[in-house]
This record gives C-alpha cells, structure tokens and sequence, in this order.
C-alpha cells in the first residue's frame, strides 16, 4: 500500500527543505531589516615638522593655523571667536624682547568657539559647532578641537594636536575620533563602521599633509608677524 504522503524518507526529505527555507528566509529577512548603529573611527599619527618648535609655535599662534589645518579636513570655516585667552609671562624676564626674537617663555591659554561647514559623504550635518582649547607651554602645545553637541547623524567630533621639540625638527601627533549614526540594513553594520573609520584615516592624513603645507609657507620667514585677529605670543 502507497503512503499517501510518499515514503517516510521523501517526508523527512521534504521536512528538511521546508525547515532550511524557513530558516534562510528569516535569516535572509533579519540580515536586510534597518537598525540604527553607532558607526565609530578613529585613526592616530605621528609625523616631524622641518621647524624648530620655537617657531612652528609662533606660526602656530599667531598665523592663522585653525583655517587652514580645517580647510584640509574635508570642512571649511565659517566663524571662529574666542571666549577665553589667559597669558602668562611670569616664567620669562624679558616677555617682549624675547616675542621679538621668536623665544618667548610665555604660556598661553585660548577657547575658541568655531563654526565649520562639512563636506563628508558619510555625515548628513551641513554645520558642526565646535570648541577648541589651546594649552601653549615653551615646551609643548595642545589643541583640542571636540563638537559641542551632536549635529544630524555626527554624534561627536574630536581632534587632537600634541606637538613638543624634537631636534631641529617638531614633532607632532594628531588624532582624529568620530561617531556617526547609521541606519542600515543589520547585515551592513561592519560596511558602516569601516566606511567611518576610512574617514577618520583619511581625515587625519589631510591634517597631517595640511599642517606640513601650512608650515612650510612661514617657516622661511625671519619675523612671524601675527595676523589681524590672531593671538600673540
């Protein structure tokens, strides 16, 4: 007599197929369903300026450095104020004579408000607000540039400018970190976060070609004159 259902191995043949459809369809439809992901990036380095710091930290300070290490970064800025500037001569006997002479012992420290426009694929913001703080030392500079709130999907923005002697050389370290939020299908979660990644390699690549450009084209100079609305040191 014929099983009206065909053989018990064809059943659990046919049992099988059924279940692996099953389960690749709702694999199939869990990979393509959106979730919102938190993509981060982060990307680091080091590079020597040919400028004794004594001077890169003049051209630092009074050139207008922020525009132009910006302007390579895949932003262009629209306005820059400052909120806080503390100058500190008290180390140096001759503050005046030694500014002068590029060899100032003064300690500068400076807050910036700046308003950049953003030119990335990856970031749906068209501004991004920022504040950067400035700790000048004769020895050593930090600059911290980081977003004051989140702007469409850039949930945050940092970058980071460390520069001290080295040699006749500078030596300076620049760090870019971001977080962008992505909706995207589950599947493409790890796409998101290289893609964001790569802009923050990228980012801190064009800082380090900008910086070197930007240095260059003062270094040769005898006298750093300070630019109309830039600080002094």
């Amino acid at each position: 007599m014929n099983h009206p259902f065909g053989t018990p191995t064809r059943m659990i043949l046919a049992a099988v197929v059924i279940l692996l459809f099953v389960v690749s369809a709702t694999f199939a439809f869990l990979s393509l369903s959106t979730v919102e992901h938190l993509a981060t990036g982060s990307a680091e380095k080091t590079i020597l300026v040919e400028c004794e710091f004594d001077k890169f930290r003049q051209i630092m300070v009074r050139k207008n450095a922020t525009a132009a290490i910006v302007g390579q970064s895949g932003m262009r800025l629209i306005d820059e104020s400052v909120e806080d500037l503390q100058l500190d001569t008290s180390q140096d006997d001759r503050p005046i004579l030694n500014a002068i002479r590029g060899q100032s012992k003064a300690q500068v420290q400076a807050v910036k408000k700046l308003r950049v426009s953003l030119n990335d694929p990856h970031i749906t913001a068209d501004e991004l607000t920022l504040r950067q703080r400035a700790d000048i030392q004769p020895d050593a500079m930090s600059v911290v540039t980081q977003s004051i709130a989140a702007a469409d999907n850039l949930e945050s923005y940092k970058t980071t400018l460390d520069a001290r002697p080295k040699g006749n050389q500078t030596e300076v370290t620049l760090l870019i970190a971001l977080d962008v939020r992505v909706t995207v299908p589950k599947a493409f979660t790890g796409r998101a976060d290289r893609e964001v990644q790569q802009s923050a390699v990228d980012g801190v690549d064009e800082q380090a070609d900008g910086l070197q450009r930007f240095v260059a084209e003062h270094a040769g100079q005898r006298f750093i004159l300070p630019e109309f609305g830039s600080g002094s040191d």
